[in-house]
């Protein structure tokens, strides 16, 4: 399981995006930011071992959630009950190929 710091400060997200593997699932955590209203998180998880721009979209789940401290528990949680929820889908090797 990830924690919250594991993920970066907020900072962080102001310029890069994170990406991370666990067990056989990826996931993509980054900083969106509308014109119209408040930045947010978008958060990706799908499984490996194929990176983001590789991996069809119809095999990746998303959410988004606030950009704030609060936010970002939120992501760590969603992330790791994404990874509980679907372990199934998770490769056991980084090899492997669903």
């Amino acid at each position: 399981m990830i924690t919250t710091d594991e993920i970066l400060n907020l900072n962080y997200y102001k310029k890069t995006t994170y990406t991370g593997w666990m067990e056989g699932m990826r996931f993509l955590i980054r900083r969106e930011a509308p014109e119209d209203g408040d930045a947010i998180f978008h958060a990706w998880v799908w499984p490996g071992p194929y990176i983001f721009n590789l991996t069809d979209d119809d095999r990746k789940f998303d959410a988004t959630f606030p950009f704030t401290n609060e936010g970002k528990q939120q992501v760590v949680d969603w992330i790791n009950s994404s990874f509980e929820e679907h372990k199934d889908l998770w490769p056991k090797r980084k090899t492997d190929g669903n």
